[in-house]
C-alpha cells in the first residue's frame, strides 16, 4: 500500500509539473500607457459629427473613466440625430445617453417606432437595435413577443453575429432563457484558433467582441455558466489582448467594453501573470518580480504567488521546486523572489508561477502555469592570454608572450612571411569553469586609413581560444595595405554583464604587393557621358528605272493576253445584255481593283470586309447569268 501511495503521488506531481509547463495564461494586460494611448485614439471623435462614432467615444471615455471635452454637449448631439425612420440612430443615440449624467432625450412617440420594428420579417439587427434601445430608455419590454421573434429570426439565419445579437437582446428578457443560452455552444465551436493561443471570429475585433460580451451578459441573466472551457475563454483574452493596439474610435470602445467584462463577470476572471522586474538577474539584482492583476491592471486580492518549477531553457535542468514569493510592501499586485539563492548557473530560465486567492475563487483562470522568463548574467575573466608570431614553414612552436587583461601592451612587427598566434580563455567569474562566448572576435584597425577586418576566435579542446593570422593568405582581406593595425579582443554573450573590447596594442604588418592592383575609383557624381540613341537606318533601295522596269515586266503577260485575244478573234458579240451580266462583270473588277487597293494601303481586316459584300454580289449575279446561258442553249 505505500509503495501504491508513493507511486500515485509521483505520478501526481509529474501530471501537475506537465500541466504547470503547459498552461495557457494570459501574457500581458492593459497598461496605463495602452489606456492612454486608447484615448488618443478616441479623442480623434471630437468634435462630434457622426452618431455611430459619438456612441462609441462617451463609451470608451465612460470606461476609462475620463471626463468628456468641455466644449462638447454630447446630449444635445444625440437628441438632435434621432432619426424615427432608422432603428439604429435611435439605438447609438440611447446607448450613448445613457452613460452621460443628467441626459434626458426626446421620446416622444420612440417607443411605438421600436414595438413597431420588432416583427417576424425583421432583420436580427434591427430587433437588436429596437429591444436594446427599449432598455435604454427603461421602456417596457414585450418579452413573449421578443422570444418568438428571435427564434423565428434565428431559424432563417443562425450566422455566428445574428446569435451574438440574440444573446445581447434575450439578456435583457424575462422568463425561460434556456433556448438561447443553449445556442452558446452552437457559437463558440465556430471560433478560429491561431497559434494555439488565441481564438476569434471571423470578422475580426468587432464580432469577436460583440459575441463575448452577448454569451457573459446572457449567463448572468441565466445565472448559469456559459459553454465556454477555462481554455477557450483564456485564448479569446488573449486574443483580445493582442488587439490593444487598435486605431479606430468603435474598436477601441468595443475592446475597454468586453474587457471590462472580463475583469467583472461572474464565472470567469482571466489572471495576468507579468514580468515586474528586469529579466536580467546578477549578484546586484538577484530578485524576480512578478505582477499579478486582472486584464485591466486591477489587484485580484491576496494571493498565494508561487514559483512551481524554474528549468533552464536548452536542457531543462529544474533548479527550484515550489518556491514561495513574498508581497512587495506597499503594493497588492507586486510579488517577489530571489532567485540567485538557488545558485544556478548563468543561462536562461523559465519560472513556472501559480497565483491562488487566500479563499478558494473558482472564478480566477489562467492563474497556474505562467511562464516567466529570466536569465541569469555572469562576468567573464581572461585567462592564459599570449600572443606572438611564428614563420609560416618553421614547424617548433612560437615563442610568445603574455598579456593581461585589460593592459595595453602588445607592440609588435610581422611580415608575410610570418603568421600572427594568439592564445586565451573566458571563465565564468562565478562558477570558475570555462566559458564559451557567442561572440569572440580579434578586429584589426588600419591607424591611418580606419580599415576594420574582423575574424572569428574559435574556441579548442577544454575552452581554449585560438587564434591563428597567416598574414600572406589574408592579405586580400587586408587590401594589400601595410601599416600599423591596433587589435582589439572581443567578447559578448547574451549572459554577460560584462561585455568588453580590449585593445590589446598594435602590429605593424606588411604584405606582398598587390598582385591585381586595384583601378582608381571614379567619382560616383561626375557626370557620365550623354547616351545618343541611334535609330535604325533605312534599308537601300533600287533605283527608280530598275524598279520601273521591273514593274513593266510584270504587265507583260496582261499585254501578251491582248494581243492573244486579238489574234483569236475574241469579241463581245456573245456578251448577254442584262443586268446580272453587267454585275457580274462590275463585280470582278471591282474584286481586282480592292486587291489592288489591299496592295497599296488597306489592311487585311478592311479588305476582308469590303471583299466579304462585294464576294456575295458577284456570286448572286453570277449564279443568275450563268443560269440564263444555261437555259438559252
Amino acid at each position: 500500500m505505500k509503495f501504491k501511495s508513493k507511486l500515485i503521488c509521483y505520478v501526481s506531481v509529474f501530471v501537475l509539473s506537465f500541466i504547470f509547463c503547459e498552461a495557457l495564461t494570459p501574457s500581458t494586460y492593459l497598461t496605463s500607457a495602452d489606456q492612454q494611448r486608447l484615448k488618443k485614439v478616441l479623442s480623434t471623435a471630437f468634435p462630434l459629427s457622426d452618431l455611430t462614432t459619438a456612441h462609441y467615444a462617451v463609451l470608451g471615455y465612460s470606461l476609462l473613466s475620463e471626463k468628456i471635452p468641455a466644449a462638447e454637449d454630447p446630449c444635445k448631439f444625440f437628441d438632435s440625430k434621432i432619426d424615427k425612420k432608422r432603428i439604429d440612430t435611435i439605438f447609438h443615440a440611447t446607448s450613448g445617453s445613457k452613460l452621460l449624467p443628467n441626459c434626458k432625450l426626446t421620446t416622444t412617440g420612440l417607443q411605438q417606432v421600436l414595438e413597431a420594428a420588432i416583427t417576424d420579417d425583421a432583420p436580427m439587427q434591427d430587433i437588436y437595435h429596437a429591444a436594446l434601445s427599449l432598455k435604454n430608455l427603461n421602456l417596457k419590454i414585450d418579452s413573449p413577443k421578443i422570444a418568438k421573434v428571435l427564434t423565428v429570426a434565428l431559424k432563417k439565419d443562425d450566422s455566428v453575429i445574428n446569435l451574438a445579437y440574440a444573446f445581447h437582446v434575450a439578456s435583457t428578457l424575462q422568463g425561460d432563457l434556456t433556448p438561447f443560452f443553449e445556442r452558446i455552444e452552437d457559437v463558440i465551436v465556430q471560433a478560429d484558433e491561431v497559434d494555439g493561443k488565441y481564438l476569434q471570429f471571423e470578422g475580426g475585433l468587432g464580432i469577436t467582441s460583440t459575441t463575448i460580451n452577448g454569451v457573459y451578459k446572457l449567463a448572468e441573466a441565466a445565472k448559469k455558466a456559459p459553454a465556454l472551457t477555462v481554455e477557450q475563454a483564456v485564448k479569446f483574452t488573449n486574443y483580445f489582448l493582442s488587439r490593444k493596439f487598435v486605431q479606430t474610435v468603435k474598436g477601441s470602445a468595443q475592446l475597454l467594453d468586453i474587457l471590462r467584462i472580463l475583469a467583472t463577470n461572474k464565472f470567469h476572471i482571466p489572471v495576468a501573470v507579468t514580468l515586474a522586474s528586469n529579466s536580467a538577474l546578477s549578484d546586484e539584482n538577484p530578485n524576480v518580480q512578478v505582477r499579478i492583476t486582472n486584464v485591466l491592471g486591477a489587484s485580484l486580492g491576496p494571493l498565494t504567488v508561487t514559483a512551481d518549477v524554474a528549468k533552464r531553457i536548452g536542457d531543462d535542468a529544474v533548479v527550484l521546486n515550489k518556491k514561495a514569493f513574498q508581497a512587495v510592501k506597499g503594493s497588492n499586485i507586486l510579488y517577489t523572489l530571489n532567485f540567485l539563492e538557488s545558485k544556478p548557473i548563468r543561462g536562461f530560465y523559465t519560472i513556472s508561477v501559480s497565483a491562488v486567492p487566500r479563499k478558494p475563487d473558482p472564478k480566477l483562470i489562467g492563474n497556474t502555469g505562467a511562464q516567466i522568463k529570466v536569465k541569469v548574467m555572469t562576468e567573464v575573466a581572461v585567462e592564459g592570454a599570449e600572443i606572438g608570431t611564428v614563420y609560416r614553414d618553421q614547424v617548433t612552436s612560437a615563442k610568445s608572450t603574455s598579456i593581461v587583461y585589460p593592459k595595453e601592451s602588445v607592440n609588435m612587427e610581422a611580415d608575410y612571411h610570418q603568421k600572427i598566434i594568439m592564445k586565451f580563455a573566458l571563465k565564468d567569474k562565478n562558477t570558475k569553469t570555462s566559458l564559451i562566448a557567442h561572440q569572440t572576435f580579434v578586429q584589426f584597425v588600419n591607424q591611418q586609413t580606419k580599415q576594420e577586418v574582423v575574424f572569428v576566435a574559435e574556441p579548442e579542446s577544454q575552452g581554449v581560444y585560438k587564434f591563428d593570422l597567416d598574414i600572406f593568405t589574408k592579405a586580400k582581406e587586408f587590401s594589400f595595405a601595410s601599416g600599423t593595425y591596433d587589435v582589439y579582443l572581443i567578447v559578448g554573450d547574451a549572459v554577460l554583464k560584462n561585455p568588453f573590447m580590449w585593445k590589446l596594442g598594435k602590429v605593424a604588418l606588411t604584405f606582398p604587393a598587390n598582385p591585381t592592383p586595384a583601378k582608381t575609383a571614379e567619382n560616383p557624381y561626375q557626370p557620365k557621358p550623354e547616351i545618343k540613341h541611334l535609330f535604325r537606318e533605312k534599308e537601300k533601295r533600287p533605283s527608280s528605272l530598275v524598279s520601273n522596269t521591273f514593274s513593266g515586266l510584270c504587265l507583260v503577260p496582261l499585254l501578251l493576253l491582248l494581243i492573244m485575244w486579238i489574234r483569236l478573234g475574241a469579241n463581245l458579240s456573245n456578251f448577254p445584255c442584262s443586268l446580272y451580266a453587267a454585275g457580274f462583270h462590275l463585280g470582278l473588277l471591282a474584286i481586282f481593283s480592292l486587291f489592288i487597293c489591299f496592295w497599296m494601303h488597306l489592311n487585311m481586316f478592311s479588305t476582308l470586309k469590303y471583299l466579304l459584300g462585294l464576294g456575295v454580289f458577284t456570286f448572286l449575279c453570277g449564279h443568275k447569268l450563268l443560269s440564263k446561258l444555261a437555259s438559252g442553249k
